[in-house]
Order: structure tokens, then C-alpha cells, then sequence
């Protein structure tokens, strides 16, 4: 299954020619994140913190076509991963302008204890709520 979010291209976003900067397109990616874990019943504000930290120890990203100022995107997030202590998301951002995908990107996020911050295990709560996610092989 895939999840579905939407996200515009703000000034802070794009660059002085109003294309996307690729540093500031990460916050699409955090954008993405966020909604996922939302809508799959993990409240960000609850968790992250308070219950748990969630540093996010890898980001590789393809940038494959531009974006621009004011250009509306849609988010897909799919887990790539549940491990012992973490997760992967694997995020499209497609430009709903022009049809293309312009971001692919693989996020690992590991799970510390916020008193010790070292890995913990997944919550189940967590794992349970991602696996309709897990993103299929073949």
C-alpha cells in the first residue's frame, strides 16, 4: 500500500531563478514523513520526544526533474524496512503540474530510548501500523 500526501512549493523552497533548492526540497521529505506517520496513527508530537527519539541516520535522495515555485506535489511514502531498532521510508515526490517524479529518496530512521539514547527496539504500535505499508520486491 501506499500513503498519499500533498505539499506546495513555497518561496523558501525554490531559489532566486524559482527553482527548487535542493536542500530546502528535504523539507518535502520531513513534509512526507510527518503526514505519513499521522495518518497511520503514530502522533509526531506525542512520540517524538516524549515517548521516544527518532534521529534520522541516513538520507540518500535522486533528484530527477525540477521543481518550481508555487508547483504542487504529491508525496507517496512506502516502509522500505522494519528492522530491530529501525525503519525506512521510501518517498516519491511527483510534480502534479507536469506528471514527473522529481525527488526519490530512502530515509532510515532508528529508535532511541530518550533517557539513554541508545536503539530500542520498535515499538510494536509502530511496527504494527507500518507493515500495510511495506513496499513489495518484485
Amino acid at each position: 500500500m501506499v500513503f498519499h500526501g500533498n505539499e506546495t512549493m513555497m518561496f523558501g523552497d525554490v531559489d532566486a531563478s524559482g527553482l527548487g533548492h535542493f536542500g530546502h526540497q528535504v523539507r518535502l521529505l520531513e513534509a512526507a514523513e510527518f503526514q505519513f506517520l499521522s495518518h497511520v496513527g503514530i502522533n509526531p508530537g506525542e512520540w517524538f520526544l516524549k515517548k521516544y527519539l527518532f534521529p534520522r541516520v541516513k538520507l540518500v535522495v535522486d533528484y530527477t526533474a525540477p521543481l518550481h515555485f508555487s508547483d504542487k506535489v504529491q508525496l507517496e511514502v512506502q516502509v522500505g524496512h522494519l528492522g530491530t531498532t529501525s525503519f525506512s521510508l521510501l518517498i516519491d515526490v511527483i510534480n502534479m503540474m507536469s506528471g514527473k517524479k522529481a525527488m526519490e529518496a530512502k530515509l532510515v530512521i532508528v529508535v532511541l530510548d530518550p533517557i539513554t539514547e541508545q536503539p530500542t527496539p520498535l515499538p510494536a504500535e509502530l511496527r504494527v501500523a507500518c507493515e500495510p505499508y511495506l513496499a513489495t520486491v518484485g
